[in-house]
């Protein structure tokens, strides 16, 4: 398993994301970083920790803006490659990430939340259109129910969601219960991936939210999580760089 630090951007600055409360979100205070400025956690995470690859969540975008190409571009400047949620809803907006991605290669990964996507359709449409090896699928929860303005999923269990788009082609997914997120409480969806992956080996599954130390990443491993999410574990210092040191090798083959 590797390391992936989660990037939360509102209005222009790094937020310390709290229980999925967007409008309580306040720009973080880093203990590796002088600025809430993407460009200075950005830096830091590279420079501080040597880790690359990361995800970012583009709040303004998943709350209903134009994706904000140019914060994408600060980032990948940084030295980063991004796994990107712009809050897609409809294949008009995984269009438009996929013709920025196809003139950036740092962009790694597309992802499709379920908190925005329309519905099983867009995610079939959006597969086709970017492909199994860059379309992510993000199963978004809260408190252990799906995340959805869809009726049907409302109506299902997330790990019954997560069979009917993996068996439509998904082969990358995210797994956060936003009511974990930065919350200090560990991630509570290790028992879910442990499942999915039970049944579906194949697909690559990154989970986090709740990440406090390496007892935690220990149990995302063990789960069988390809990368886990971490962010304020870092920016609170419970997570060091020597704490990150058995995850380089692993990161170094993605």
């Amino acid at each position: 398993m590797w390391i992936m630090p989660a990037i939360d951007v509102k209005q222009g600055n790094v937020v310390h994301a709290v229980a999925g409360e967007r409008m309580a979100y306040m720009p973080v205070r880093s203990k590796f970083a002088k600025h809430s400025t993407p460009e200075a956690i950005g830096t830091a995470l590279v420079s501080e920790f040597d880790l690359q690859k990361a995800y970012l969540a583009d709040l303004d975008a998943i709350e209903g803006d134009e994706p904000d190409q140019e914060l994408y571009l600060k980032l990948i400047d940084c030295g980063l490659e991004l796994w990107i949620d712009a809050g897609l809803a409809s294949s008009k907006h995984c269009a438009q990430m996929e013709e920025f991605s196809a003139s950036h290669a740092e962009v790694r990964g597309i992802v499709g939340g379920l908190e925005t996507i329309s519905d099983k359709s867009t995610v079939e449409k959006c597969l086709e259109m970017v492909g199994p090896e860059k379309f992510v699928f993000s199963l978004d929860l809260k408190d252990g129910r799906p995340l959805t303005k869809n009726e049907d999923w409302q109506k299902s269990i997330a790990a019954d969601i997560a069979s009917e788009v993996i068996d439509i082609g998904v082969k990358h997914m995210f797994v956060i219960d936003l009511a974990k997120v930065g919350m200090h409480g560990g991630c509570g969806t290790e028992k879910l991936c442990q499942r999915l992956l039970g049944k579906y080996p194949d697909v690559a599954v990154y989970a986090g939210g709740g990440v406090r130390h390496l007892e935690d990443l220990q149990g995302l491993a063990d789960a069988g999580c390809e990368a886990a999410l971490v962010s304020s574990a870092l920016h609170d210092g419970w997570i060091t760089h020597e704490d990150l040191e058995p995850f380089r090798a692993i990161d170094e083959t993605v």
